[in-house]
This record gives structure tokens, sequence and C-alpha cells, in this order.
């Protein structure tokens, strides 16, 4: 949230002066009696948000008392100025700890546009219409702070028009041995304008095909599929989880208190692993089964020792929800053998720094295959 937009000139005989600010008093003191405290010290920036020359014309961000200014200071130079030059700057001031990146497009916007504006009339140089600046980023503070937009007439040609986009983690890397798992209807949402690629591979995200697979099956580029998977990734419409295999071994995170917590989260896990909508599926079972997955028990051997109580379940998905919201996790399992002793093609590949999984994947063969290809090796397989 911004705290405060403040417009600062150079004055040529007064040097940095802050011209308007909102609210009164956030930058430097106001008239009235009462009022709290500026919540910065402007003289001991104010060479910083008013600079030279050599900063002028590029982002300025400046940390003081906890808070984060951030500018974008101009300067034009025209003999028609005192000293040939006008400065002046449209910062804001946020929270120091507060994300500021989605912010950096407000003060460049602001910034060439008082630009353009004191360029074809001396908007910002003359006492008439500089004095309307104070309205004009009071609306702008009060529209980014309650509805991440603005749009104000300044007058019958020019208008601030700004919106804050959100911003996401990068995601995370997308392997071909994974498998993307739609958190929304992407059918719902794509439309004709999408990318080629991204409307190609859609229809095969399934929750069960591999992002290899996903890209065989849609006849599309192996790392534009991975390219477009990355960007549902990073607007949170998939995430990704491993490959279903009933040799896999999941056991429990520390995290499967949560699911004993929250009410909510149950009733979701119970929705989404029933096989039928009449079949009825009692949690305290759910809890048992996710307790019952361990370290060196094979999902095929958990399966025939509970196959009772997952009657109405289908397994598929009751793994991927475990996974998806960190309860259980796939213990993977790493080859390490000599070099010497293995066919050329897996010499790379069993150093233990790869997975059975993308080694299946890269070779284009099953995991039993590749344990037949380690026989006589004397290879050693790591579970972590």
């Amino acid at each position: 949230m911004i705290k405060s937009i403040f417009f600062s000139i150079f004055h040529p005989d007064k040097g940095p002066q802050v011209v308007h600010q909102v609210p009164d008093g956030a930058i430097t003191p106001s008239s009235a009696p009462h009022d709290p405290p500026p919540l910065i010290d402007f003289d001991q920036v104010s060479s910083h948000i008013i600079p030279k020359q050599e900063l002028c014309d590029r982002l300025v961000t400046i940390c003081t008392n906890k808070y984060r200014i951030l500018g974008y200071p101009v300067c034009i130079d025209d003999r028609r100025y005192t000293r040939n030059e006008f400065i002046f700057n449209f910062a804001i001031l946020l929270d120091e700890s507060d994300e500021f990146s989605t912010y950096k497009s407000v003060v460049r916007k602001l910034a060439k546009l008082f630009k353009a504006l004191e360029e074809q009339s001396g908007f910002l140089s003359t006492e008439e219409t500089r004095a309307g600046v104070y309205a004009l980023i009071e609306q702008v503070l009060e529209d980014l702070n309650n509805y991440s937009e603005c749009l104000i007439p300044i007058n019958e040609s020019n208008t601030i028009s700004i919106k804050l986009f959100p911003t996401y983690a990068p995601p995370p890397a997308v392997k071909p041995w994974f498998v993307p798992v739609s958190t929304v209807q992407l059918d719902l949402i794509m439309d004709v304008t999408w990318d080629l690629t991204m409307q190609k591979i859609v229809p095969y995200i399934d929750g069960i095909n591999s992002v290899r697979r996903i890209s065989e099956l849609a006849d599309a580029d192996p790392n534009l599929t991975k390219k477009a998977i990355s960007h549902l990734l990073y607007y949170g419409c998939l995430t990704l989880v491993d490959v279903f295999l009933f040799h896999a071994i999941y056991a429990v995170t520390a995290d499967i208190s949560t699911l004993l917590r929250d009410r909510q989260m149950q009733d979701e896990c119970i929705n989404y692993i029933k096989r039928t909508d009449s079949a009825v599926i009692k949690f305290p079972d759910v809890f048992t089964l996710f307790c019952s997955l361990s370290q060196g028990l094979s999902l095929k051997k958990w399966c025939m020792e509970h196959h009772r109580m997952l009657r109405d379940i289908d397994v598929r998905r009751f793994i991927t929800f475990g996974v998806i919201k960190g309860i259980i996790y796939r213990v993977q399992k790493y080859p390490v053998a000599q070099q010497n002793r293995v066919p050329t093609k897996l010499q790379a590949l069993v150093k233990g720094d790869r997975c059975f999984d993308e080694i299946c994947t890269e070779l284009q063969v099953s995991e039993m295959d590749v344990i037949k290809m380690l026989e006589g090796s004397d290879a050693t397989i790591i579970h972590r």
C-alpha cells in the first residue's frame, strides 16, 4: 500500500523543495499544530530525490526510517528556466518490506507524462497549473490503494492511466518427467488469441500425461511445450507432480497435521478422491490411509494392504491431492553404478544425481528396463 505520494522540484534559490504531498505532513512538517511528525526526514534524502543531472531520467530507490522511496527524477534543459534547467520528481513512499516492483511503472508513467506536459505548456513550472497537481496525486493515491488502478483526466488531451499488476514468484523449472495438473478449467478460459502451442497442449493436460508425453501427443516442440507450461504455472493455472506409478514410494510430511485441523481441506479431499458422487467416505479412514504411507512401502503393496478401505477411493487422485497439498511426498530413487560396468547410454545417468523418472523419460524405457540394464554392475539405489 502506498503511504504517500509527493511532488518535489529544485527551487533556484532554496534547493530541493516538496511542493505537494499526500497526505499533508507525510514528508515535510505541516502547518497544523497537532499533526504527527513526518514519516521520513526529507532533508536527509533530498539530494537523492532531486539529484544531479547524471542520476535523472532513471529509477531511484532510497530506504530510510523503515520506508522505501521510489522516484524517477526528470531534468529538462531549456533556456526559459532560471538555471537553464528544471528538475522535478514524483515519488511514492512504501513500507520498506513491501513488494515494490509493481510500483516502478507508476513513477515512470508519472514522470514521462508530466515531462511531456511541462515541455508542451510549462504545466509544472507555472504556478497556476501547478496548483492542480495536489488534487491529481491525491486521486492517484486513493484509486491505486483502493482499486489498484486509476483513470484521471488532466485536460482535454491528457489522462493519467495506471494499473497495478500483481507480481508472482518465478515458477519452478519444468522437467520432461513432471506431470502438470490443472487447478482451473483451462478449456473455459482459453480463446483463439492464446499462443498456438498453448492451444495444442491444453487438451492433453489431464493430470496423467508427463510434459514429454504432452509434447508428443500434441506434436509440439518440447522446449515450447515447457515454456507454455511454465507460463501456466506462473499464473497459478497448474501445479506439478511426479508421474503416478504403483511401484513408487510415498511418505507423509510434517504438514499432515494441517489436514487434521483444517475442516475445509478435509471436505475438499473427500470430494476430490471419491470414485462416485454417491460414495460415502469417512475422514478418519482417509487420515489413517495417509499416515500409513511410509518409506520402504511401495504403492502397490500399500494398496493390497488397504484394499477394503480403498474401495470407494480413486488412488491416483488420493496421491495427487496429498502431493499438491504437501502432506505427502514422493520418495525418489537414484541409481549409482560404476561407469565401466553399465551400457554407454547409462553412464552419464547413474552418478547418483538423476532419479529413475528422469532416466526413464530420457531413454524412453520403463523402470524395469533400467534395472535390467544395471544387472551385474553392483549398482546401489539410494532412496531420498
